[in-house]
């Protein structure tokens, strides 16, 4: 079952997010590292400031994966039309609970989210590297929009 995320649910946050962050380092061991303290983001998701929210997926009591996501503006320059997007900053599942479609199921309650808000677009980014993930994301119906590119200088 999917529902909001509550303040009750912060360990179990915290605990999946570790994984997510552990895993985008092994992507990506030059750019990224596993944080040190991310409960403060996760307390202003958990009550939702900035336009963020997160939903859980629930299973006999289990957290087994959550989802971030908030409202974006489109940027306020003359070449721009404005829109309004959902952003899904995050999403992890249990490594053990993966291909049961938990992550269908938390997208899903995002773009929900996003209706229910009246959006234009969903919008996420996601590392070159993960591959599992891009292919859940094709699957659901999103699709290339910008590249962001870089080159090692040291």
């Amino acid at each position: 079952m999917v529902r909001k995320a509550q303040i009750s649910d912060l360990t179990a946050l915290f605990k999946l997010y570790n994984t997510l962050f552990q895993l985008m380092e092994k992507m990506e061991p030059n750019y990224m590292k596993t944080p040190e303290e991310e409960e403060l983001f996760l307390i202003s998701v958990l009550t939702e400031e900035n336009n963020l929210i997160a939903f859980v997926y629930e299973e006999h009591e289990n957290i087994l994966g959550f989802v971030i996501a908030n409202l974006r503006d489109s940027p306020e320059y003359s070449n721009y039309i404005p829109q309004k997007a959902v952003y899904l900053v995050d999403i992890v599942v249990d490594e053990n609970s993966r291909d049961q479609g938990i992550g269908k199921a938390l997208i899903d309650r995002v773009k929900e989210w996003g209706t229910e808000n009246a959006v234009d677009y969903f919008e996420l980014t996601v590392l070159s590297a993960n591959q599992a993930a891009i292919r859940l994301y094709e699957r659901e119906g999103l699709i290339p929009f910008s590249v962001n590119m870089r080159m090692k200088m040291k």
